[in-house]
Protein backbone atom coordinates (compact mmCIF):
# COMPACT_ATOMS: atom_id res chain seq x y z
CA UNK A 1 0.00 0.00 0.00
CA UNK A 2 1.51 3.73 -0.46
CA UNK A 3 1.41 6.42 1.34
CA UNK A 4 -1.10 7.93 -1.19
CA UNK A 5 -3.69 5.80 -0.06
CA UNK A 6 -3.61 6.31 3.94
CA UNK A 7 -3.42 10.25 3.54
CA UNK A 8 -5.08 12.81 1.67
CA UNK A 9 -2.79 15.62 1.17
CA UNK A 10 -3.38 19.17 1.40
CA UNK A 11 -0.25 21.52 0.12
CA UNK A 12 0.63 24.43 2.71
CA UNK A 13 2.65 27.71 1.15
CA UNK A 14 6.14 27.19 2.88
CA UNK A 15 5.58 31.19 3.62
CA UNK A 16 3.21 33.66 4.19
CA UNK A 17 3.32 37.18 3.84
CA UNK A 18 1.70 39.24 5.85
CA UNK A 19 1.11 41.87 3.48
CA UNK A 20 -0.49 39.16 1.14
CA UNK A 21 -3.51 39.61 2.92
CA UNK A 22 -3.82 43.25 1.86
CA UNK A 23 -5.72 42.01 -1.42
CA UNK A 24 -9.19 40.87 -0.65
CA UNK A 25 -8.83 37.28 -2.84
CA UNK A 26 -6.05 36.63 -0.56
CA UNK A 27 -7.28 36.94 2.50
CA UNK A 28 -10.39 35.34 1.51
CA UNK A 29 -7.89 32.49 0.43
CA UNK A 30 -5.92 32.65 3.72
CA UNK A 31 -8.99 33.00 6.06
CA UNK A 32 -10.38 29.96 4.39
CA UNK A 33 -7.38 27.52 4.93
CA UNK A 34 -6.63 28.12 8.14
CA UNK A 35 -7.33 25.51 10.34
CA UNK A 36 -8.42 26.70 13.69
CA UNK A 37 -7.58 24.06 16.81
CA UNK A 38 -10.04 24.07 19.90
CA UNK A 39 -7.26 25.27 21.81
CA UNK A 40 -6.61 28.61 19.28
CA UNK A 41 -10.65 28.80 19.27
CA UNK A 42 -10.26 29.66 22.91
CA UNK A 43 -7.57 31.70 22.25
CA UNK A 44 -9.51 33.64 20.14
CA UNK A 45 -12.66 34.13 21.60
CA UNK A 46 -11.18 34.53 24.96
CA UNK A 47 -8.43 36.76 24.83
CA UNK A 48 -7.98 38.24 20.74
CA UNK A 49 -11.04 39.14 19.42
CA UNK A 50 -12.45 40.51 23.26
CA UNK A 51 -8.91 42.65 23.11
CA UNK A 52 -9.93 43.67 19.20
CA UNK A 53 -13.52 44.84 20.15
CA UNK A 54 -14.28 48.46 20.32
CA UNK A 55 -18.26 48.44 21.10
CA UNK A 56 -17.83 47.57 24.85
CA UNK A 57 -16.22 49.01 28.03
CA UNK A 58 -12.85 47.32 28.23
CA UNK A 59 -9.29 47.68 29.49
CA UNK A 60 -8.19 47.06 25.90
CA UNK A 61 -4.55 46.27 25.37
CA UNK A 62 -2.46 45.18 22.66
CA UNK A 63 -1.78 41.81 21.48
CA UNK A 64 1.32 40.01 20.94
CA UNK A 65 0.88 36.64 18.71
CA UNK A 66 4.13 34.38 19.78
CA UNK A 67 4.96 31.72 17.51
CA UNK A 68 8.14 30.30 15.67
CA UNK A 69 9.10 30.30 12.02
CA UNK A 70 6.90 27.05 10.20
CA UNK A 71 4.32 27.34 13.29
CA UNK A 72 1.25 30.18 11.15
CA UNK A 73 2.08 33.01 12.99
CA UNK A 74 1.85 35.10 10.09
CA UNK A 75 -1.36 33.15 8.91
CA UNK A 76 -3.13 33.72 11.67
CA UNK A 77 -2.23 37.32 12.19
CA UNK A 78 -3.90 37.61 8.28
CA UNK A 79 -6.38 35.75 9.04
CA UNK A 80 -7.32 37.99 12.09
CA UNK A 81 -6.72 40.97 10.37
CA UNK A 82 -8.61 39.80 7.06
CA UNK A 83 -11.48 39.54 8.96
CA UNK A 84 -10.96 42.86 11.09
CA UNK A 85 -11.44 44.41 7.59
CA UNK A 86 -13.73 42.42 5.66
CA UNK A 87 -17.54 41.66 7.24
CA UNK A 88 -18.37 38.29 4.75
CA UNK A 89 -14.79 36.72 5.40
CA UNK A 90 -16.50 36.08 8.54
CA UNK A 91 -18.31 33.57 7.49
CA UNK A 92 -15.63 31.78 5.97
CA UNK A 93 -14.09 31.05 8.98
CA UNK A 94 -13.17 27.15 9.47
CA UNK A 95 -14.14 27.05 13.53
CA UNK A 96 -17.84 28.17 13.77
CA UNK A 97 -17.39 29.41 17.27
CA UNK A 98 -14.52 31.90 16.15
CA UNK A 99 -16.65 32.95 13.38
CA UNK A 100 -20.03 33.51 15.44
CA UNK A 101 -17.46 35.84 17.52
CA UNK A 102 -15.69 37.35 14.57
CA UNK A 103 -19.19 37.95 13.03
CA UNK A 104 -20.33 39.77 16.56
CA UNK A 105 -17.12 41.41 17.42
CA UNK A 106 -14.67 42.76 14.89
CA UNK A 107 -15.73 41.77 11.18
CA UNK A 108 -15.36 44.68 9.03
CA UNK A 109 -15.07 47.38 12.11
CA UNK A 110 -11.45 48.30 10.87
CA UNK A 111 -9.32 49.91 8.52
CA UNK A 112 -6.17 47.23 8.29
CA UNK A 113 -2.57 48.49 8.31
CA UNK A 114 -0.36 45.72 7.80
CA UNK A 115 3.49 45.51 7.96
CA UNK A 116 7.02 44.39 8.75
CA UNK A 117 9.96 45.18 10.24
CA UNK A 118 13.13 44.12 9.06
CA UNK A 119 17.05 44.93 8.94
CA UNK A 120 17.11 48.33 9.54
CA UNK A 121 18.81 50.97 11.83
CA UNK A 122 15.51 53.05 11.95
CA UNK A 123 14.08 53.36 15.07
CA UNK A 124 10.52 51.61 15.73
CA UNK A 125 8.63 54.88 16.27
CA UNK A 126 9.89 56.29 12.93
CA UNK A 127 8.96 52.95 10.92
CA UNK A 128 5.28 53.09 12.41
CA UNK A 129 4.87 56.71 12.35
CA UNK A 130 6.21 56.77 8.50
CA UNK A 131 3.92 53.83 7.69
CA UNK A 132 0.91 55.51 9.36
CA UNK A 133 1.27 58.66 7.92
CA UNK A 134 1.17 56.90 4.29
CA UNK A 135 -1.36 54.74 4.61
CA UNK A 136 -3.61 57.96 6.35
CA UNK A 137 -2.82 59.69 3.18
CA UNK A 138 -4.43 57.39 0.98
CA UNK A 139 -7.34 57.29 2.61
CA UNK A 140 -8.25 61.28 2.17
CA UNK A 141 -6.69 61.82 5.94
CA UNK A 142 -3.63 64.23 6.33
CA UNK A 143 -2.01 63.71 9.40
CA UNK A 144 1.71 64.57 10.24
CA UNK A 145 3.56 62.77 13.65
CA UNK A 146 6.27 65.28 15.56
CA UNK A 147 8.96 63.90 15.78
CA UNK A 148 11.12 63.13 19.53
CA UNK A 149 11.75 66.41 20.04
CA UNK A 150 8.65 68.36 19.53
CA UNK A 151 6.54 66.16 21.82
CA UNK A 152 6.71 64.74 25.13
CA UNK A 153 5.63 61.14 24.35
CA UNK A 154 3.84 59.47 21.30
CA UNK A 155 0.32 58.79 23.28
CA UNK A 156 -1.19 62.58 22.51
CA UNK A 157 0.32 62.20 18.99
CA UNK A 158 -1.41 59.08 18.27
CA UNK A 159 -4.85 60.04 20.53
CA UNK A 160 -4.77 63.38 18.46
CA UNK A 161 -4.33 60.93 14.88
CA UNK A 162 -7.33 58.69 15.70
CA UNK A 163 -9.08 62.08 16.52
CA UNK A 164 -8.53 63.09 12.65
CA UNK A 165 -9.21 59.87 11.56
CA UNK A 166 -12.47 59.46 13.08
CA UNK A 167 -13.70 62.47 11.19
CA UNK A 168 -13.38 60.24 8.04
CA UNK A 169 -14.10 56.70 9.48
CA UNK A 170 -16.73 57.51 12.33
CA UNK A 171 -17.70 53.95 13.03
CA UNK A 172 -14.46 52.14 12.23
CA UNK A 173 -11.08 51.90 14.13
CA UNK A 174 -7.53 51.47 12.79
CA UNK A 175 -5.93 48.10 13.57
CA UNK A 176 -1.55 48.49 12.92
CA UNK A 177 -0.33 44.69 12.47
CA UNK A 178 3.37 44.14 12.62
CA UNK A 179 4.93 41.28 12.04
CA UNK A 180 8.51 40.26 12.46
CA UNK A 181 9.18 42.24 15.64
CA UNK A 182 11.86 40.43 17.66
CA UNK A 183 14.56 40.35 14.97
CA UNK A 184 14.37 43.87 14.94
CA UNK A 185 14.56 44.39 18.49
CA UNK A 186 16.92 42.31 19.38
CA UNK A 187 19.22 44.08 16.51
CA UNK A 188 18.91 47.30 18.75
CA UNK A 189 21.44 48.66 21.30
CA UNK A 190 20.68 49.14 24.80
CA UNK A 191 19.70 53.43 24.85
CA UNK A 192 17.92 52.46 21.18
CA UNK A 193 15.57 49.11 22.79
CA UNK A 194 14.74 51.26 25.22
CA UNK A 195 13.07 54.19 23.34
CA UNK A 196 11.45 51.34 21.00
CA UNK A 197 10.20 49.36 24.22
CA UNK A 198 8.66 52.49 25.64
CA UNK A 199 7.30 53.18 22.44
CA UNK A 200 5.65 49.82 22.11
CA UNK A 201 4.13 50.33 25.55
CA UNK A 202 2.48 53.48 24.64
CA UNK A 203 0.81 51.31 21.67
CA UNK A 204 -0.52 49.50 24.01
CA UNK A 205 -1.55 52.54 26.30
CA UNK A 206 -3.51 54.04 23.32
CA UNK A 207 -5.27 50.97 22.79
CA UNK A 208 -7.68 51.81 25.85
CA UNK A 209 -7.99 55.39 25.31
CA UNK A 210 -8.96 55.65 21.50
CA UNK A 211 -10.03 52.70 18.67
CA UNK A 212 -6.91 52.14 17.67
CA UNK A 213 -5.76 48.31 17.84
CA UNK A 214 -2.28 46.56 17.98
CA UNK A 215 -1.12 43.24 17.22
CA UNK A 216 2.46 42.11 16.57
CA UNK A 217 4.23 38.67 15.64
CA UNK A 218 7.11 37.41 17.47
CA UNK A 219 9.02 34.32 17.44
CA UNK A 220 9.59 33.98 21.01
CA UNK A 221 8.24 35.32 23.96
CA UNK A 222 8.79 39.06 24.27
CA UNK A 223 8.27 38.85 28.14
CA UNK A 224 9.92 35.98 28.89
CA UNK A 225 13.53 35.95 26.68
CA UNK A 226 16.51 35.60 28.57
CA UNK A 227 17.92 38.40 26.31
CA UNK A 228 16.37 41.22 27.31
CA UNK A 229 17.00 40.37 31.06
CA UNK A 230 19.18 43.94 30.92
CA UNK A 231 15.93 45.74 30.43
CA UNK A 232 13.45 44.55 32.81
CA UNK A 233 12.74 47.01 33.73
CA UNK A 234 11.19 48.44 30.72
CA UNK A 235 9.68 44.82 29.52
CA UNK A 236 7.63 44.59 32.46
CA UNK A 237 6.45 47.71 31.96
CA UNK A 238 5.18 47.01 28.22
CA UNK A 239 3.73 43.50 29.56
CA UNK A 240 1.42 45.17 31.85
CA UNK A 241 -0.26 46.87 28.23
CA UNK A 242 0.34 43.59 26.14
CA UNK A 243 -1.97 40.29 26.12
CA UNK A 244 0.61 37.05 24.60
CA UNK A 245 -1.18 34.83 22.61
CA UNK A 246 1.42 31.52 22.27
CA UNK A 247 0.80 29.24 18.84
CA UNK A 248 1.61 25.99 20.72
CA UNK A 249 3.05 22.30 19.74
CA UNK A 250 -1.14 21.42 19.72
CA UNK A 251 -2.16 23.50 17.63
CA UNK A 252 1.05 22.83 14.95
CA UNK A 253 -0.17 19.14 15.31
CA UNK A 254 -4.03 19.86 14.96
CA UNK A 255 -3.16 21.46 11.29
CA UNK A 256 -0.79 18.65 10.77
CA UNK A 257 -3.18 16.06 10.67
CA UNK A 258 -6.40 18.28 9.06
CA UNK A 259 -3.96 19.76 6.11
CA UNK A 260 -1.13 17.50 5.70
CA UNK A 261 -2.01 14.48 7.01
CA UNK A 262 -5.92 14.03 6.80
CA UNK A 263 -7.09 10.74 6.77
CA UNK A 264 -10.75 8.92 6.54
CA UNK A 265 -12.18 6.49 9.50
CA UNK A 266 -11.14 3.80 7.29
CA UNK A 267 -7.40 5.14 6.43
CA UNK A 268 -6.98 5.44 10.60
CA UNK A 269 -8.35 1.93 10.63
CA UNK A 270 -6.04 0.49 8.52
CA UNK A 271 -2.82 2.47 9.76
CA UNK A 272 -4.23 1.60 13.80
CA UNK A 273 -4.10 -2.30 12.78
CA UNK A 274 -0.25 -1.75 11.53
CA UNK A 275 0.89 0.03 14.08
CA UNK A 276 -0.46 -2.46 16.71
CA UNK A 277 2.00 -4.98 15.67
CA UNK A 278 4.67 -2.76 16.97
CA UNK A 279 3.34 -1.75 20.59
CA UNK A 280 4.79 -5.03 21.94
CA UNK A 281 7.92 -3.71 21.12
CA UNK A 282 8.15 0.27 21.84
CA UNK A 283 6.00 0.87 25.37
CA UNK A 284 5.71 4.44 24.13
CA UNK A 285 4.01 4.17 20.61
CA UNK A 286 1.63 2.21 22.95
CA UNK A 287 0.92 4.83 25.52
CA UNK A 288 0.69 7.63 22.10
CA UNK A 289 -1.02 4.83 19.71
CA UNK A 290 -3.70 7.78 18.59
CA UNK A 291 -1.14 10.53 18.09
CA UNK A 292 0.78 7.97 16.10
CA UNK A 293 -2.25 6.95 14.10
CA UNK A 294 -3.14 10.83 13.44
CA UNK A 295 0.29 11.88 13.01
CA UNK A 296 1.23 8.75 10.52
CA UNK A 297 3.71 8.77 8.70
CA UNK A 298 5.35 11.45 10.79
CA UNK A 299 6.61 10.78 14.30
CA UNK A 300 4.70 12.48 17.11
CA UNK A 301 8.15 13.41 18.29
CA UNK A 302 9.15 15.71 15.36
CA UNK A 303 7.05 18.39 16.48
CA UNK A 304 8.64 18.47 20.21
CA UNK A 305 12.11 18.94 18.28
CA UNK A 306 10.65 21.48 15.57
CA UNK A 307 9.11 23.71 18.44
CA UNK A 308 12.52 24.24 19.90
CA UNK A 309 14.57 24.50 16.97
CA UNK A 310 15.35 28.24 16.66
CA UNK A 311 15.36 29.97 12.93
CA UNK A 312 16.98 33.47 11.66
CA UNK A 313 15.95 35.40 8.92
CA UNK A 314 17.17 37.74 7.43
CA UNK A 315 14.54 40.45 5.71
CA UNK A 316 14.55 43.96 4.42
CA UNK A 317 12.21 46.48 6.04
CA UNK A 318 10.13 48.28 3.60
CA UNK A 319 11.02 51.90 3.40
CA UNK A 320 8.03 53.42 5.50
CA UNK A 321 6.80 56.21 2.98
CA UNK A 322 7.98 54.07 -0.70
CA UNK A 323 7.34 51.30 0.26
CA UNK A 324 10.66 49.46 -1.55
CA UNK A 325 12.62 47.48 0.46
CA UNK A 326 15.84 48.54 2.26
CA UNK A 327 19.14 46.91 1.30
CA UNK A 328 20.27 44.37 4.24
Amino acid sequence: MLYRDLVQFDPIETVIQLREADRKEEAQHLVRSYVISDRMADALTGVILPQLRFDQPADNKGILIVGNYGTGKSHLMSVISGVAEHTDLADIVTHPRVAEAARNGIAGQFQVLRTEVGTTRMALRDILFGHLEGFLAERGVEYHFPSLLETSNSKDPLIAMMGRFGERFPSQGLLLVVDELLEYLLSRKEHELILDLNFLRELGEVCRLARFRFVGGVQESLFDSPRFQFVADTVRRVRDRFEQVRITRTDVAYVVTERLLRKTAEQRGWIHRYLERFTPLYPAMAERLEDFVRLFPIHPTYLEVFERITLAEARGAPHPQSGHRQPT
